[in-house]
């Protein structure tokens, strides 16, 4: 049972993480008596996903063989340690203007803004959950079914539950609204540039991905592209079954 419990905890993690890394940011923000924090934050996060995302899809085969050499905490040290630390040190270089920046602003953009985020970063905590660590930052496509997949336990079924019933890319969706979000509470219109730069490169981006999880996983994810939206929501979630019952007899 502690075992199970450990587990369930192990896989929710990116989730609760997602949801402090706000909350920490924000206090932060709060105890200075502006905002830097944040903006910077949400930059850096999102412009390093671009680098990433530009960096592994069309080199998808050459960072699979690397990763057979490296495995899982060689790939997530790649991310984290090159690409968004890397991201945030460029944007770091920018300080004397981040420090320039105040609380001032218009109210009711503000106000929006505040709301926006928050349902972003709690839709966000929901789809975040339902993935787990290991359906996160590239690492089913970097895995496919196989002996590699199994010796690092990465899961191969596809995902129909929670926001994933209403909505394909609920994470996607919610990194816009949030970029967009955070934009109108600080101000910061810096973030509009990296909000389209995200948007141009998730166009690339989806078309590669959609592709590759059609070749994973066959007939079942050829009828949720037809049941679910890739973005607007439907107004009523998916039965899971209708997804998975031809695979299941």
């Amino acid at each position: 049972m502690r075992q199970r419990e450990v587990e369930k905890r192990w896989h929710h993690g990116p989730s609760w993480l997602w949801l402090l890394s706000f909350i920490l940011v924000i206090a932060g923000d709060a105890l200075l008596g502006r905002w830097i924090l944040l903006p910077f934050y949400v930059s850096a996060f999102y412009l390093g996903m671009v680098v990433i995302d530009l960096f592994t899809y069309p080199m998808l085969e050459r960072w699979r063989a690397w990763v057979r050499r490296h495995g899982l905490r060689g790939w997530y040290l790649v991310e984290v340690g090159l690409m968004w630390i890397g991201t945030g040190a460029v944007l770091a270089l920018l300080a004397p203007h981040w420090l320039q920046w105040t609380w001032q602003g218009a109210l009711p953009l503000q106000i929006v803004g505040g709301v926006g985020l928050a349902i972003s970063v709690l839709v966000g905590v929901w789809a975040a959950g339902q993935m787990g660590w290991k359906r996160l930052l590239f690492v089913p496509a970097l895995f496919p079914p196989g002996e590699l997949a199994e010796r690092y336990d990465v899961p191969q079924r596809l995902v129909v539950s929670g926001p994933y019933r209403y909505v394909r890319n609920p994470l996607y969706l919610t990194d816009m609204t949030l970029i967009g979000s955070t934009a109108l509470l600080t101000q910061r219109w810096f973030l509009v540039v990296v909000l389209i730069v995200y948007i141009a490169q998730l166009v690339m981006q989806l078309r590669l991905e959609e592709r590759e999880l059609l070749a994973r996983f066959g007939e079942p994810y050829a009828r949720y592209l037809k049941a679910v939206p890739r973005f607007i929501p439907r107004l009523r979630p998916v039965d899971p079954k209708i997804i998975y019952d031809e695979e299941q007899r």
